[in-house]
């Protein structure tokens, strides 16, 4: 398999603690259905992370081998009917054995000798004299070491946002199409239920950026 890329994954990629949670609404307040749906013309690597994120806050995170992206899958979300920006990134990557440089703290100690007064006493009977005693100061200095251990490296991510409005109690579509490393699409559509119980789908209209 030709590896896409030999740079490290993006480790904050998919992480919960790189964006704070998303907070959809409960299914008795005015909601929005929004459908994701992932399709991937190209799979690599052994392992598949995707995210998705609502005005820069964690709303999907999932982590799984990578041969699943041969099939279409699809996971919905609950989201509050206002504008916001839906962005979906994913990433294959695989674990190889990396000869790498990481740093290290190496302690050093000094002992020092320090005064100070133990004297007694006070006013006209006060004694004054000083003592010495022994003191350890710790200071830390950066190294650097070879090491073998096992790290994640890219095999090709991309990445795509979209604005939109979603309206209470509507249903969308968001289909997230993964050509290749760098190369992606993401299409929004309002799913419209026909009278005979089919669904049709109506691009998105364009909605205001976000303000600044």
């Amino acid at each position: 398999m030709k590896r896409a890329s030999g740079r490290i994954a993006l480790g904050c990629l998919l992480l919960n603690a790189c964006v704070p949670p998303y907070e959809p609404p409960r299914s008795d307040q005015p909601h929005a259905i929004v459908k994701l749906r992932r399709t991937y013309e190209t799979t690599a690597g052994t392992s598949l992370a995707e995210a998705v994120d609502i005005d820069d806050h964690s709303a999907l995170r999932e982590s799984t081998n990578s041969a699943v992206a041969k099939a279409p899958r699809t996971a919905a979300i609950l989201a509050h009917p206002i504008p916001g920006t839906f962005s979906v990134r994913s990433e294959f990557s695989h674990n190889e054995l990396r000869t790498v440089q990481e740093s290290y703290q190496e302690p050093h100690t000094n002992y020092e000798t320090e005064t100070y007064s133990c004297g007694s006493g006070s006013g006209t009977t006060a004694t004054y004299r000083s003592c010495s005693r022994s003191v350890s100061r710790t200071t830390y200095e950066t190294r650097w070491r070879t090491v073998t251990k096992t790290v994640q490296v890219s095999d090709g991510e991309c990445s795509h946002a979209v604005r939109f409005a979603p309206q209470d109690r509507h249903v969308y579509l968001l289909q997230y199409t993964y050509q290749a490393p760098s190369a992606c699409a993401l299409s929004c559509f309002e799913q419209i239920q026909n009278a005979d119980g089919t669904f049709q789908d109506q691009v998105c209209p364009p909605t205001p950026p976000a303000k600044e």
